[in-house]
């Protein structure tokens, strides 16, 4: 037996010159790009979704919150800073818990500037004065209880009965 390979060397070349060659390998560069884009793609859309869906979840939950309680309106004076509403000594009440059998006095708030002074009485018959000062964006607030406050300490520059100077 004999083997004549040559037409089929001779056939294989011709091929070889007009086909071309394949290029494994730039195949499997454009496979590998394509899966790249593919995963990039995916999780980019799960970042979205998971963000969607935490935003809904806090946009539900902030829906259902009720408003925070507005601090008391401020009125102009013609000579100093924007000053606030005196409160009531309900509204005072909310900020403080006063001890069992202390109680505001009937007597109305005294508010100087952006300070306001409640009579508190106690048990023993002697009294206290509680102070509250206001803050722009935080409202009043429980300042200290006593007798009496130097009026430069707190910056005020109008008298006040709660002043001891």
């Amino acid at each position: 037996m004999t083997d004549d390979l040559g037409p089929l060397r001779q056939a294989m070349s011709d091929l070889s010159e007009h086909g071309g060659t394949t290029d494994m390998y730039e195949r499997a560069l454009r496979r590998s790009r394509q899966v790249q884009r593919q995963r990039a793609v995916t999780t980019g859309a799960a970042a979205v979704a998971v963000m969607f869906a935490i935003g809904g979840t806090v946009a539900l939950a902030t829906r259902h919150r009720p408003d925070p309680p507005t601090p008391p309106a401020s009125t102009r004076t013609s000579d100093g800073p924007q000053n606030p509403t005196c409160p009531s000594t309900r509204t005072l009440g909310t900020l403080v818990e006063l001890p069992a059998g202390w109680s505001f006095d009937s007597r109305a708030v005294e508010c100087v500037e952006t300070w306001a002074a409640a009579d508190v009485r106690r048990p023993d018959a002697s009294g206290v004065i509680y102070l509250f000062h206001y803050t722009t964006g935080t409202g009043w607030r429980f300042q200290d209880q006593g007798t009496g406050w130097d009026c430069k300490d707190l910056g005020l520059t109008e008298p006040a009965s709660f002043c001891t100077s």
